[in-house]
């Protein structure tokens, strides 16, 4: 396969998790505008730009402080959703298989 082909599935899964319930939508500011993505070389990097939403981390995060009085954050764990969720889908869309094996990773 192609890395034209690759990334282009990518760019494609990447959109269609921007209008899904994964990302936490109060203004809609991190789908719309802080969710990004970069190809670098052979590399297609997901990322959220925190200089268009600074409080990323703290929607992903356990809320510690006492203001919350030990309330769990809703949307605790939802980056790591998002990724299971596009790798799933990458794999669906290229009709090909996920696997626990690391060894073909970048850097491996």
């Amino acid at each position: 396969m192609d890395n034209e082909r690759l990334f282009a599935a990518c760019i494609e899964v990447v959109e269609e998790l921007r209008q899904a319930v994964f990302i936490p939508w109060r203004t809609g500011n991190m789908a719309t505008n802080s969710l990004r993505y970069k190809i670098e070389g052979n590399v297609f990097h997901i990322y959220m730009d925190e200089n268009i939403a600074p409080y990323v981390p703290y929607t992903n995060e356990p809320w510690i402080s006492p203001r919350w009085h030990g309330k769990t954050n809703p949307n605790e764990g939802w980056w790591n959703d998002f990724a299971e969720i596009f790798a799933r889908r990458l794999a669906l869309k290229l009709q090909g298989e996920l696997t626990d094996d690391i060894s073909h990773a970048v850097g491996k």
